[in-house]
């Protein structure tokens, strides 16, 4: 871990990058998480560096052609893929899963740095931000296709799945938050609601339904004095200015080739 942090240090200089990830991981949105105490997902599933297997969303390890490493495929036989009404689906399905989590011992997901090492470390900073994917969420427990023509099509069970998922993402920031008890510097999230070309779905459906979820998780961070990042893939003008409105500080783009970005 030393080596990496000198390492990294040094090519930010050499390259004079004014910014740079935190929590000894590069290019990571948050890196202390709660411990999660929990049952282990089953195989062939395995555990994935985003927890999403700790609220039963699924993840398999595939091969990556020409390299030496897996890839973590998330979103593998979605729970909710079989659901074709809201009375399929448990009230709590989601919020019920908040006692799998000790808020009270946050980990370093990455590296064995503990929280008083970063603290002690005028160059580093406390990251965090689990489990805030909004959307993502969504598409992974019921399946990515299943839940845009849900949008479309069933939205009554759309709008359940949004609004459990909106519940815990909040719920599990409060806890967070709370757990953090003031030393985190910075709360990073992403949701990819694009594409290449577009928005997976019509601005109005991001302004209905996410916004709102989004503009509480703002609202709870800003009240510890913590900077908010947004992390989204593709091209999302059509509604990065409602996230700037609602008060996001860091916009991470990663995809300044999709169209109009």
């Amino acid at each position: 871990k030393d080596c990496l942090l000198e390492n990294y240090k040094g090519l930010l200089e050499n390259i004079g990058a004014d910014i740079w990830s935190s929590g000894s991981k590069i290019s990571a949105f948050g890196n202390f998480v709660p411990e999660y105490i929990g049952p282990p997902p089953h195989e062939p599933y395995v555990k994935d560096r985003d927890l999403f297997y700790t609220i039963g969303i699924n993840s398999i390890n595939k091969k990556i052609k020409d390299y030496e490493h897996d890839f973590c495929e998330y979103g593998v036989d979605p729970p909710l893929a079989n659901a074709e009404n809201v009375e399929d689906l448990k009230k709590d399905f989601l919020m019920s899963r908040l006692e799998l989590f000790d808020f009270n011992n946050l980990e370093n997901r990455y590296f064995e740095l503990s929280l008083q090492e970063i603290l002690e470390d005028e160059d580093e900073f406390v990251c965090i931000g689990a489990l805030s994917s909004i959307f993502m969420i969504c598409c992974y427990l019921r399946g990515m296709n299943r839940f845009l023509m849900d949008l479309a099509l069933n939205k009554r069970l759309a709008e359940f799945i949004i609004k459990s998922v909106g519940e815990f993402c909040i719920e599990f920031c409060k806890k967070e938050l709370e757990a953090s008890k003031g030393k985190a510097d910075y709360y990073g999230t992403w949701d990819d609601v694009a594409g290449q070309d577009g928005l997976m779905f019509s601005p109005e459906v991001f302004k209905k339904y996410f916004l709102p979820l989004y503009k509480e998780i703002i609202e709870q961070v800003k009240k510890y004095g913590i900077f908010f990042g947004w992390h989204c893939c593709g091209s999302v003008n059509e509604v990065l200015p409602y996230m700037i409105d609602a008060g996001i500080d860091v916009f991470d783009v990663a995809q300044t080739s999709a169209k109009d970005m």
